[in-house]
């Protein structure tokens, strides 16, 4: 942004520029000097609107530490002037208790103690608001499922409830339904779920990308190739170089490591190495970080630790020297998420990840499929 807006309607104008650019470290910036600008004209409605800009920004940049930050300002200005928030305001204000909540658990440095106190503050408001409480147990179900809990119970009393306008999207509840069955080792009924978020009947802001990432290996492991080849195509499309949907990468990557191409999943991780500076979430890093150290570790068993491979800026890797640095730093996040959580859920996860072997021996997934060879110095 060259010049601050000096009107509300050039604030305004500008927001909706902004809202044209895609998400990242410009489109971030110009909202934080928007929220900055619209300080100064004294008027709570267009401080509102900059602030709610400001807070996707930070939601979708993958800049978790910050979203809660900006949501508690929103949080009282609406306390003291909720004359200010219209119908559309205050919808915005009670969805983004979600975004809040999703923001918390990305944080091993919060106690666990204030996640369960924030989904009370979120259930609270809800119902001083007169708000259906069905996002509220979903959130529940959500934290019991990254603690590692039993999450029977918590998944009936959300997923048994019908959906109000509060709830996430058909796409994004279709995808927990279906992870919620892929946890419990149950393939065919998780891609049964997922069959409308994959055939693209529905969708959203991250959908169908996450879906895709998750249902690779169960499409792998029921024989349907060709579709996994297709979606993997498809999805990775949706996602690279995006650092909010560092995960689905690394989950990507991971396919690519078990189906016989990892000259492939090399040039995609080099396509990628803008996440090692740019992920700020822990929780998407340590996501990230697994696909990558699945697919180091299967170059490295081929015979190919030498070559060079991209990694952390700074400095030149090879794929032994990054598989190493790698494991350091996701082993760390795991038991930082654990010791918050008091479980090992987190390090269990990343085993069983690590633990995989080949699914096939070799897919081709494009016309000239290259192998470590071509790549080889």
């Amino acid at each position: 942004m060259q010049t601050p807006p000096q009107t509300t309607d050039e604030l305004y104008a500008a927001l909706r520029e902004n809202d044209a650019l895609p998400y990242g470290r410009t489109r971030t910036v110009t909202a934080e000097e928007l929220a900055e600008a619209a300080e100064l004209f004294g008027e709570p409605v267009p401080l509102v609107h900059a602030l709610l800009d400001l807070q996707e920004a930070y939601t979708y940049g993958s800049e978790p530490r910050k979203s809660p930050v900006v949501f508690a300002r929103l949080l009282n200005l609406f306390d003291e002037r909720p004359d200010v928030f219209d119908d559309r305001l205050r919808h915005q204000l009670f969805w983004r208790f979600k975004w809040v909540a999703n923001a918390l658990r990305c944080l091993p440095e919060i106690p666990l103690a204030s996640l369960r106190q924030w989904q009370t503050e979120m259930r609270d408001r809800y119902e001083k608001a007169g708000l259906d409480l069905q996002p509220v147990y979903g959130q529940a179900y959500q934290l019991a499922a990254h603690v590692g809990e039993d999450t029977a119970l918590a998944y009936e009393l959300w997923a048994g409830r019908a959906r109000s306008l509060l709830s996430d999207c058909e796409a994004c509840e279709t995808c927990e339904r279906a992870l919620y069955h892929l946890a419990a080792g149950d393939d065919e009924r998780a891609l049964r779920d997922w069959e409308p978020v994959l055939a693209g009947r529905e969708s959203c802001q991250e959908e169908p990308a996450r879906s895709v990432s998750y249902a690779l290996l169960p499409l792998l492991r029921t024989g349907r190739t060709d579709e996994a080849r297709r979606l993997h195509l498809a999805g990775y499309r949706g996602c690279r170089r995006n650092p909010s949907m560092a995960g689905e990468i690394g989950r990507h990557l991971e396919f690519c490591a078990l189906t016989g191409n990892e000259a492939r999943g090399l040039e995609l991780l080099a396509e990628n190495r803008n996440l090692f500076d740019e992920v700020d979430s822990p929780l998407a890093l340590l996501d990230l970080l697994t696909g990558v150290e699945v697919l180091l570790a299967r170059v490295e068993t081929l015979g190919h630790g030498e070559l060079p491979t991209a990694g952390f800026p700074g400095r030149s890797w090879t794929v032994t020297e990054l598989r190493a640095e790698v494991r350091g730093r996701a082993d760390d996040l795991a038991a930082r998420f654990d010791a918050r959580n008091g479980t090992t859920t987190h390090a269990d996860r990343r085993g069983a990840r690590l633990a995989r072997t080949p699914l096939l021996e070799s897919l081709e997934l494009t016309l000239r499929p290259r192998t470590l060879e071509d790549v080889a110095p």
